[in-house]
């Protein structure tokens, strides 16, 4: 098994803080609304869990740390797994549901409450294209999720959401380049998966 995704609601999960790190204590404990510390805690924890059935150990034994590649601070930056380089991990948390995805390649993983965001998160064509739909709110949140697990895989920036184009002829892509992309759907939620296909993508 080469990956493990979850996505949970808040309750689903044992957020026991106990298995934080000190740091990500600190994070929780600067967040003033309590669903945002609950919902962080469950993310948190869940990423282990992910990278423990992974690599089959225990959750109380995964140490998750941030660290900015850019500027080297442990405030920010992407997850990862202490002593397991060949595993990469990827959470996300909305108020009320949670996602975490464990994986033997780069992957990036987001859950949001369905709603509709600013054209200028969209490329011309994206805009187009929301325009067009529907359901205004569930078309930006199904190309937004897409957008932010591709970013937290190693592609793009969200400062360019604009240049980010993840719509294929028929809608939402799938695929992107060498990432596949999957889409999960809950009560007012959507959510994205997007997994790499080799361990070193570049930007």
């Amino acid at each position: 098994m080469s990956e493990i995704v979850r996505f949970a609601t808040v309750a689903e999960v044992d957020a026991d803080l106990g298995l934080l790190t000190a740091a990500e204590r600190a994070r929780h404990e600067r967040l003033v609304a309590a669903a945002d510390k609950q919902a962080y805690a469950a993310a948190h924890v869940l990423v282990r869990e992910c990278a423990a059935e992974l690599l089959g150990t225990r959750r109380a034994e995964v140490v998750i740390e941030q660290r900015c590649e850019r500027c080297g601070s442990v405030e920010h930056g992407a997850p990862s797994v202490a002593g397991a380089e060949a595993v990469r991990v990827s959470l996300s948390h909305a108020r009320g549901r949670v996602a975490a995805v464990a994986a033997t390649r780069r992957c990036g993983i987001d859950v949001e409450r369905i709603s509709r965001g600013p054209d200028r998160a969209l490329s011309p064509r994206e805009t187009a294209w929301v325009a067009g739909q529907e359901d205004a709110a569930y078309a930006f949140t199904r190309l937004w999720v897409r957008k932010e697990a591709l970013v937290k895989a190693g592609h793009g920036s969200m400062a360019a959401a604009q240049r980010l184009d993840v719509l294929a002829e028929d809608g939402p892509a799938d695929r992107i380049g060498d990432v596949r992309i999957t889409q999960w759907e809950g009560a007012g939620f959507l959510g994205a998966v997007a997994i790499c296909a080799d361990m070193w993508t570049e930007n």
